[in-house]
């Protein structure tokens, strides 16, 4: 049997109902296609899992849910069935954005192997929860990936308890750099409460989930963040985790200012974060390629508080982006993991950074439409808005990225 993805969303605030809702309408989509299947002829997969259980949902919310109420309802409706995900600053299904709601992706095959795991906390030692999650979530798969088959691991870890960069470290020591990596890290609605990570029907807060499929069709990613250079490369002199201190031993703010002022812009503490949305940092990779850091604010005295780790000793500059960027960006991305499966797509799981969407605006759906177009109009899309995203960008390693977006390509 082929593989097929089916989506559903729902907008309801009751976690019972929002998981109902999204589930049937997820099963609607995939009575619609058995009959399709039936009217074209016999043999069509299409109707092949008329009597089978999915194989595994993905499953992504918003915060304002009740975590273990929307955990319980998701697993009543769906019986059996291997199910993981987390709660984010926003979700969709092809182009409809829901800044409240559920989002459900049905994943059909007889073929396909899955496996879930999570591991907490994540706040105090990150690598750790990311050894054990990978190492759970790969229990009973073959130590290397079967000749033919594609492996896929899909990481989503509390993005704001701990060190997710480490964790991501952690869950590839596991995996190894020859899989198709993605994921993201869970969030809220900007509030920088509390997350919630799903697996094994439960809600989990400060953990990892790692997802682990292997797929005899071929899967893939695109990642690409649209951002270019604006200042020239300086020496992180001294980093403590997320805060970027100094570089070239003085202040990085001081540092950030000059480069801005050596462009015509007067950035003060009043207009970092504006300025900042639009002008991240980004690590030069050996490919020319960069890892974008998205700094939040200035913390005393003078250090820039990042989403993810800054490494001491490497290398930065100052970036910058447009909206025009960002949605090229989008094309790309989907176009690198279309052409990378080289054949029908059954679906795609899209992470993408929620800053992504706040410099973006209302042009935002023009994005999410992108996704839509390049990957194929009767690809089933969905996706969420997350705090930071993990992906191998270029020829380099699997890493958390910030402001980047990332597509997972599942062969039919």
């Amino acid at each position: 049997m082929a593989t097929q993805v089916f989506v559903g969303a729902s907008s309801t605030a009751d976690p019972k109902k929002a998981a109902s809702e999204a589930v049937a309408a997820a099963l609607r989509e995939s009575a619609r296609s058995e009959h399709a299947g039936h009217a074209g002829h016999a043999g069509h997969a299409g109707h092949a899992h008329s009597a089978a259980r999915p194989a595994f949902a993905l499953v992504l919310s918003t915060d304002q849910y009740d975590a273990d109420a929307l955990a319980a309802a998701t697993t009543s409706e769906l019986p059996g069935v291997p199910w993981a995900g987390c709660c984010t600053a926003g979700v969709f299904a092809g182009s409809r954005l829901l800044r409240q709601g559920l989002v459900v992706g049905l994943v059909f095959s007889e073929t396909v192997r899955v496996g879930v795991g999570v591991a907490q906390p994540v706040s105090q030692d990150g690598r750790r929860a990311g050894v054990l999650a990978a190492s759970r979530a790969l229990e009973g798969f073959p130590p290397s990936v079967p000749a033919g088959w594609s492996r896929a691991l899909i990481v989503l870890p509390d993005a704001l308890t701990g060190n997710a960069a480490d964790v991501v470290r952690g869950a590839v020591e596991v995996g190894g750099t020859g899989v198709v990596w993605a994921g993201g890290g869970a969030g809220d609605n900007l509030r920088f409460v509390r997350t919630a990570q799903f697996a094994g029907g439960r809600a989990y807060s400060d953990s990892v989930v790692v997802v682990a499929i292997d797929s005899p069709a071929r899967m893939a990613t695109g990642i690409r963040h649209g951002f270019r250079p604006y200042g020239p490369p300086t020496m992180v002199t001294r980093a403590e985790g997320t805060v970027l201190a100094e570089l070239e031993y003085e202040g990085a703010f001081s540092v950030y200012q000059r480069t801005a002022r050596a462009k015509g812009h007067q950035v003060n503490l009043d207009g970092f974060a504006t300025f900042a949305m639009t002008h991240p940092l980004g690590i030069p990779q050996a490919d020319g390629e960069h890892v974008i850091r998205d700094p939040l604010r200035v913390v005393s005295p003078g250090g820039l508080y990042c989403v993810g780790e800054v490494p001491d000793g490497c290398l930065i500059r100052v970036m910058e982006g447009d909206p025009i960027g960002l949605v090229g960006a989008a094309r790309e991305a989907a176009i690198t993991a279309r052409d990378a499966v080289s054949g029908p797509i059954a679906g795609a799981f899209v992470f993408d950074c929620i800053s992504r969407c706040m410099m973006l605006g209302d042009t935002v759906r023009d994005e999410l439409t992108t996704f839509e177009s390049e990957l194929g109009q009767s690809v089933p899309v969905m996706g969420c808005l997350t705090f930071g995203e993990v992906g191998t960008l270029g020829r380099g390693v699997p890493q958390f990225h910030n402001k980047t977006a990332v597509v997972l390509a599942l062969g039919a």
